[in-house]
């Protein structure tokens, strides 16, 4: 065994650390550039298919399609970024002729104590991925979560949203979402129970209000069909209830409701209907 204090004891070790070294760079210069291509590849897939799934359109509009295809998009970018990543530098690690094997049950332990800590986090994560996959709702539609109603104001990974009727903002923890009621996909079917004098001809009643329903839905913006009256609904010692049914825009309900009580009203006035 040669001297450490020789000369070529040191020629010897540094050609022999040069050559690893260089033979470490060069597999971590193709280990960069493959993590960057194989990153640009993901990326554009996945790109792809968010404008597949926007150019497919839906019922709602593409506002909505747009809506979940950024955060879908956006979500799906980050993860394989960092699953690329981490494997990136571990094979930069191993090619340096670091031991992965500590490395790895540090990482498990640590992992561990996060996961246990961060368990309520995970699942709101986890759960709005599948409200979005799922499109159980949308920014813009009217749903009721739990005791919450009204307009989803911003849906996120963690959280969602709702601005109710008086301009509350109320936020609700994806993962605590349980049951979700969404007034907003497809027409709404509203009723409007009126209420006529005892000793009032039903029939007439009957007609003026179905003559309204009709009339009132030729070119009434978020009306989807003609008003009808399915007779009797209720009555007692002083009054008897009419029901006028219809279909709707869900966005437009409140607004056809308060329109259509106004024309009721006027037109049983008008025919000497009394009003009860």
């Amino acid at each position: 065994m040669r001297s450490i204090f020789t000369t070529d004891f040191w020629i010897d070790f540094i050609q022999q650390k040069g050559a690893k070294a260089l033979d470490a760079g060069l597999q971590t210069l193709f280990i960069v550039v493959l993590f960057l291509v194989a990153r640009y590849v993901v990326f554009r897939l996945i790109t792809r298919a968010m404008e597949m799934f926007v150019a497919r359109g839906e019922a709602l509009g593409r506002i909505a399609s747009m809506s979940r295809a950024r955060t879908l998009g956006g979500l799906l970018k980050s993860i394989s970024n960092y699953v690329l990543m981490f494997i990136a530098v571990f094979m930069v690690m191993r090619a340096f002729g670091v031991d992965l094997l500590p490395i790895l049950t540090a990482a498990s332990v640590v992992g561990l104590a996060v996961g246990f800590g961060a368990q309520k986090l995970v699942k709101d994560v986890i759960s709005g991925f599948f409200i979005l996959l799922e499109n159980q709702y949308s920014v813009g539609e009217y749903v009721t979560i739990g005791a919450s109603s009204g307009v989803v104001d911003d849906l996120e990974m963690r959280t969602t949203r709702i601005r109710d009727d008086a301009g509350r903002l109320t936020i609700i923890s994806n993962g605590d979402i349980t049951t979700v009621i969404n007034h907003s996909r497809g027409p709404l079917i509203i009723s409007l129970e009126v209420g006529v004098a005892q000793g009032t001809d039903l029939e007439q009643a009957c007609a003026t209000l179905r003559d309204l329903g009709v009339r009132y839905s030729e070119g009434r913006c978020g009306v989807l069909g003609p008003f009808t009256c399915d007779g009797v609904a209720a009555m007692d010692a002083t009054k008897v209830t009419l029901r006028l049914v219809g279909r709707v825009d869900p966005l437009l309900q409140q607004e056809v409701l308060l329109d259509l009580r106004k024309r009721v009203r006027d037109a049983l006035m008008e025919n000497g209907i009394q009003i009860a």
